[in-house]
Order: structure tokens, then C-alpha cells, then sequence
């Protein structure tokens, strides 16, 4: 298959296309610096803040799976750094779905990223797929992220909104954040604790995108989490049961927002209880579906293995 990738320097980018290349696909990838000919993949460059693409030299492609965005958790919201999040975002996608609905020959699938902050803080609302948007900046951006896909869908491009949890993995993300303070007996819950995380693992989720090419009847909103969504509590006492580390440590809410202000209340704070009733309903079989294996796997095993077969075909 020949597929087309934008945002691979990201966490699931970047296994993402590694895992393409050892299964033998043709990735097309789209970059903001100039090309690289030696490249292990094409690469084509493209400049989404002024919408310059120039799609007339891809070809046939298979597929398209959009991941970029700039980090959402890594500094505290200013004005400027959410209309980064949000632009960049938007920008790329929309340009990505256009450029994509303009081929003579489009791809029978497009897969763009979005996230569980769609839903917004919830609460104890079990949420899936036909759950609404929710409040706040994420939630804002999300929605908007889903609406810049509409001129691939409205072309009859299957189109897949892939509504991300927290995604855990030993290379980075927020397993990668944590580990440290963990292992230095500063681990603990946030706020109560009470707040309900759902997450993937980065395996699972990268044998998502896997399932969704391959599955024709599966397109809009799709949750890519595990089925069985965590507090924060829980969350906190399974990283240091694995590490054998102690968790006494809170960090109240006020500290979180004097901290972190917006950004800390609503990647931290707020509570989504967001079930893959899409991915459970067409028969996707989880590698990790429960937290307590995911996490031995993540912190311990991970470092020394590697994963084994793919369901890419």
C-alpha cells in the first residue's frame, strides 16, 4: 500500500511509520523542511501555514492518516500558544482533506486524529462515540480539528476521526514525563484523583489505524482508547505499584492551576469516561486492554522487546 503520513515526528508518527516500513508499505510523508531524496520514505514538502501543497506530484495513494499538531501539554497556555495548538491543527487538516478530495484518483481512506477532549469535562458521563462536544479550549479545537475534514467526506472519501485517549508508551508521551518523578517518590494522584482517564496504549493504537484502513465499514468519530477507562487514582497507584515506588505525593488543584493555569485543568483535571464502542462493535482485539499488563509491558518489558507481528496488510 502507499500511504500518506503527515506529523511523523510525534510520538504515534514516528512508530507509526516505522512499523509501515517494517511491514513493507510505501510511506509518503509530508515534511515542513525541505525533502530528503536519501530518505527511507518520499518525502514531500509542504508549508500549512500559508496552504501550500502541491498534491499534483503524490500519485496513487491507498490511504491518509494526519497526526500533526504542535504539543498541547508541553508549556502553559498564553493567547498565542492556543492559537498555535488550534491553527496548526486546522490549517494542516483542512489543507491535507482539500488537497486529498482534489486527486483524480483519491484514496478510499483518511484518517485524521482528533482527541477525547472533544467530550470536554464530563464527570461520571459514560461517553462514546454519539456523545456531543463538550466545553472548553480542547474541546473548542477538537471539534473545529473534526470540521476541517469535511471536503475529503463530502467527496466520498471514507473518513475517520480518530478521537485519541492518553496514549502510554515508554518512548515519550506522558509515560515518558512521569517516569522520573515516580522514581523519585513524588508520584501521586491529581487533585482527588476522582477524574476518569481513558487511555491506549501506543501498540494498540498504531494497530487501530491498522484496523480502520482495513475496515470499510467503520468511518466518523471513532474512539481509540482501551475498554476499560481509569481514575487518576487508579492511574497513579499501578505506575508505582510497577515501579515499587510510593505514591503519597498529591498535587492539589489550586497548585495544578497556579502551575500550569488552563493547560494543567484540562489535560489533568478534566474527567472522561470515553468508551471505543466503534472499535469493540467491529471486532477489534486489543494487545493491552487492561491498565496493570499495559504498564508492565510499557515500563519493564518494552525496553528490551520489541513488538511482535503487525496488522498492517
Amino acid at each position: 500500500m502507499r500511504i500518506l503520513v503527515s506529523g511523523a515526528s510525534g510520538l504515534i508518527g514516528q512508530e507509526l511509520v516505522r512499523t509501515l516500513l517494517d511491514d513493507g508499505q510505501q510511506v509518503l510523508q509530508l515534511v515542513r523542511r525541505p525533502a530528503n531524496t536519501s530518505a527511507k520514505t518520499t518525502e514531500f514538502q509542504w508549508d500549512p501555514d500559508h496552504g501550500a501543497f502541491d498534491s499534483s506530484r503524490l500519485g496513487h495513494i491507498d490511504a491518509a492518516i494526519n497526526l500533526g499538531g504542535v504539543p498541547i501539554a508541553d508549556k502553559r497556555w498564553s493567547a498565542e500558544r492556543k492559537l498555535q495548538i488550534s491553527e496548526s491543527r486546522v490549517r494542516s487538516t483542512r489543507l491535507i482533506a482539500q488537497a486529498l478530495a482534489s486527486l483524480p484518483d483519491p484514496p478510499a481512506v483518511f484518517i485524521c486524529a482528533s482527541a477525547v477532549g472533544y467530550y470536554g469535562n464530563r464527570g461520571e458521563e459514560p461517553l462514546t462515540e454519539e456523545s456531543g462536544p463538550g466545553e472548553g479550549f480542547l474541546a473548542d479545537t477538537a471539534l473545529r480539528w473534526e470540521e476541517a475534514t469535511d471536503a475529503a467526506r463530502a467527496v466520498g472519501i471514507r473518513t475517520i476521526n480518530a478521537r485519541f485517549g492518553l496514549v502510554l508508551s515508554h518512548r515519550g508521551g506522558y509515560i515518558g514525563k512521569i517516569q522520573l518523578i515516580f522514581q523519585s517518590a513524588l508520584g501521586g494522584k491529581v487533585g482527588n484523583g476522582r477524574q476518569w482517564w481513558s487511555w491506549i496504549t501506543l501498540q494498540d493504537a498504531i494497530n487501530a489505524l491498522s484496523f480502520c484502513i482495513a475496515n470499510e465499514n467503520l468511518e466518523g468519530p471513532v474512539n481509540f482508547t482501551s475498554p476499560s477507562p481509569v481514575r487518576n487514582e487508579e492511574m497513579t497507584r499501578a505506575i508505582g505499584k510497577t515501579l515499587h515506588r510510593p505514591t503519597w505525593f498529591t498535587v492539589p488543584r489550586p497548585m495544578l492551576k497556579l502551575m500550569f493555569g488552563q493547560m494543567g485543568e484540562e489535560t489533568m483535571l478534566h474527567s472522561q469516561l470515553a468508551y471505543p464502542t466503534k472499535l469493540q462493535d467491529a471486532g477489534f482485539e486489543w494487545n493491552y486492554p487492561e491498565l496493570m499488563p499495559a504498564l508492565q509491558y510499557e515500563l519493564i518489558s518494552a525496553r528490551s522487546d520489541r513488538w511482535g507481528s503487525s496488522t498492517w496488510r
